[in-house]
């Protein structure tokens, strides 16, 4: 079963005994509502805090879209392939670009199952948003990004930016493994990047 931010009611339950037990040492009223404000602050950011793994966690019956974007290096113009693929729960898009000039659009039609397959790809692989830290000036590198959209809600918009052998952004996971995945969906992206 996922993990979720809720509390185990017996968890709170057990932190009830034992604030109760607190306050009935404390003679002191001041210390008394101290040790009560203490306690519902933790209490509070306890149960705000979420988890890295939320996009993880989402329920993925309602997706509507999945994005995988690749920006290519800084080259000349002639060398340079970026490109989106935007999965849809009966098609894939991939638009293929040379710094914003549409080089090549296809469209083509997926199973629910191929769906599926890349749902749980994003799964499995542990795609979700975390923090890598800023590149320090690195030029040269490549891009990826993966944006979940889940009934109208963007759940997941993170990019990974590899240049100089480090990684930088917010996208975590086997990123790799996931894109690959993604890709196997375009049978003639070979020719697409040409």
């Amino acid at each position: 079963m996922p993990a979720t931010n809720q509390i185990d009611p017996l968890l709170l339950d057990f932190r009830g005994i034992v604030m109760k037990s607190m306050l009935s040492k404390c003679s002191n009223g001041f210390i008394r509502l101290s040790l009560m404000l203490v306690f519902i602050a933790l209490l509070t950011a306890f149960t705000a805090c979420g988890s890295d793994d939320d996009a993880i966690n989402k329920n993925y019956d309602d997706t509507q879209e999945i994005q995988y974007h690749y920006g290519d290096s800084s080259v000349p113009p002639q060398y340079h392939r970026s490109y989106t693929i935007t999965i849809y729960r009966d098609m894939v898009n991939i638009v293929v670009d040379s710094y914003g000039n549409i080089l090549a659009e296809e469209n083509y039609e997926i199973s629910n199952e191929q769906f599926d397959d890349i749902i749980s790809s994003m799964k499995n692989n542990e795609i979700r948003n975390c923090e890598l830290g800023e590149d320090a000036g690195c030029d040269g590198g490549n891009s990826e990004s993966v944006t979940y959209i889940n009934t109208g809600e963007i759940i997941l918009d993170g990019e990974i930016y590899h240049c100089g052998g480090e990684d930088y952004g917010d996208l975590c996971g086997d990123v790799t493994t996931f894109a690959n995945d993604v890709k196997r969906l375009i049978p003639n992206l070979t020719e697409l990047l040409q």
